[in-house]
């Protein structure tokens, strides 16, 4: 059974959240879902605590939409805490409705990367500090889209292109093993 249901998104800055969640998720395609989600989770479909969730979230006006993974559902009742470059991507302001669709994405098996700027490919280990971080931040990718990683042990954000994944268009990152190119900057 699908899941789909609007909700008003208001990104991290306005979310009454530690700052050290915020500051953490900011850089990332997680999300915070109010627990009544959870719930209507449950009461439809035998839910196993350790699944990992993704959602969809979808600016109605354009039908465009990123998906994204759950970090908690934590957020008040009736809204959800996106982070503001997901919103600036699919065109939402603060407040704005957004459509939050349960999504179920394949195991990714290769990605090609193309970072924006020399500087990451140039670092010690770009693989290393890219598996750190989007184990991390990023547990599924769609081809086409621009991540933001924070690299917190230089204190820098790079921007990366996904130009191709495969086995899909949108996959899943979190337990497999995945092959990596990286394209020209």
């Amino acid at each position: 059974m699908a899941f789909k249901q609007d909700l008003p998104c208001f990104s991290f800055t306005c979310s009454a959240q530690s700052d050290e969640l915020t500051k953490r998720l900011k850089y990332s395609n997680k999300i915070l879902l109010p627990p009544s989600i959870l719930y209507k989770l449950n009461e439809q479909q035998n839910l196993n605590d350790d699944s990992i969730m993704f959602f969809k979230v979808s600016n109605k006006e354009m039908q465009f939409g990123i998906v994204c993974g759950v970090q908690e559902f934590s957020a008040p009742p009736g809204i959800c805490h996106v982070p503001y470059h997901i919103m600036n991507n699919i065109g939402i302001e603060e407040g704005s409705s957004v459509e939050i669709e349960k999504v179920c994405p394949v195991q990714g098996q290769y990605m090609k990367l193309r970072p924006h700027k020399t500087e990451f490919i140039n670092l010690s280990n770009p693989k290393a500090v890219l598996e750190k971080i989007m184990s991390l931040d990023y547990p599924v990718v769609s081809q086409g889209q621009t991540i933001e990683l924070y690299y917190k042990d230089l204190d820098r954000r790079y921007l990366i292109d996904i130009v191709e994944t495969n086995p899909a268009a949108i996959i899943s990152i979190v337990n497999t093993d995945i092959n990596i190119d990286f394209d020209q900057p």
